[in-house]
């Protein structure tokens, strides 16, 4: 798929998703549509990430970004930071 055809997989799903998000909001989206919107999503995620991929400069079937994990938050570290008073910074303050 050349970059212009994904471009205009996602103008189309996007134009697709705005119509079903209409209809949501006028109360007139069914059970089919609700499931419907969902599968587009879907397809927009994996056009943005064919998108991606090919700027990229990686294949199509490259390693998905799903599947590394996430690094560890350091700032949140093990624990839990000790209240003020704990650290010991009132010690010797009258």
């Amino acid at each position: 798929m050349e970059e212009q055809s994904v471009l205009d997989r996602i103008e189309e799903l996007v134009g697709e998703e705005h119509a079903l998000w209409r209809a949501e909001s006028a109360g007139t989206l069914d059970d089919e549509g609700h499931q419907r919107l969902a599968v587009v999503r879907q397809h927009l995620d994996q056009a943005y990430r064919t998108l991606r991929r090919r700027r990229a400069g990686q294949p199509d079937e490259g390693p998905r970004d799903a599947d590394v994990p996430d690094p560890p938050n350091e700032l949140d570290g093990p624990e839990r930071e000790p209240r003020h008073g704990q650290h010991g910074v009132e010690q010797g303050n009258p």
